[in-house]
């Protein structure tokens, strides 16, 4: 009804006549001039049914618009708490085709593990409990990746790089659901040893050391 009266106050008397004959017929006027001039009607604050999006477009939408929001929470961590912001520096954001990748890697001064410790350190620990909420807002499946660097345990340990990688992965699964994800939200997991180094030139660097998590989108 508004948008009516608008129309009937703004336009001359041949529009609002051929506006008339259309709500009495249902038929719009013949002719590039009505047409012009129904162009020229339409606020610019009023927009067509829009085309549809291409194939995948929106979930990359969603993986881009879910990928920022991270970002600018931990960039809000790292100000806020300066324990956090050294891990902040380290942790990095990507999308891919699966979704969105968080991935805090490791510095030479232990950062995030203690050499061959399943432990996680406090700056990690404190990273994970700010995430928790955020990951458990999105309400999408995530997976827990642990990865070590390609040194060897002592000949005879009782565990490896594997079992190494597995049990980082799984202590940030705990933190996490302890800090508002929902169990059903993680589907996997994993343990991926030294087999996807972060840096593949260096199979030993520290950054090699890490834990990502992929969000599902």
């Amino acid at each position: 009804l508004f948008m009516v009266m608008w129309l009937l106050a703004s336009s001359d008397q041949q529009t609002r006549q051929e506006i008339s004959n259309y709500f009495r017929s249902g038929i719009l006027p013949d002719g590039d001039m009505a047409m012009n001039r129904a162009a020229q009607l339409t606020p610019s604050v009023i927009q067509a049914s829009p085309v549809p999006a291409p194939a995948g477009q929106e979930a990359l939408d969603e993986k881009a618009v879910t990928a920022k929001s991270l970002a600018a929470r931990l960039d809000l961590l790292a100000a806020v708490e300066a324990t956090l912001a050294r891990v902040v520096r380290n942790v990095h954001i990507e999308v891919n085709e699966d979704g969105v990748l968080i991935e805090a890697v490791d510095e030479a001064r232990g950062l995030l593990f203690d050499l061959s410790s399943a432990k996680l350190n406090e700056p990690l620990e404190r990273l994970l409990r700010a995430l928790g909420p955020a990951l458990a807002s999105l309400d999408r499946p995530i997976e827990i990746n642990g990865h070590t660097d390609a040194r060897p345990f002592a000949a005879g340990a009782q565990r490896s790089n594997w079992d190494l990688s597995y049990q980082r992965a799984d202590a940030a699964r705990d933190i996490l659901e302890s800090s508002g994800v929902a169990a059903r939200q993680i589907r996997g997991v994993f343990a991926r040893g030294a087999s996807q180094p972060y840096d593949a030139v260096d199979p030993l660097a520290p950054q090699n050391r890490r834990l990502s998590i992929l969000i599902r989108i």
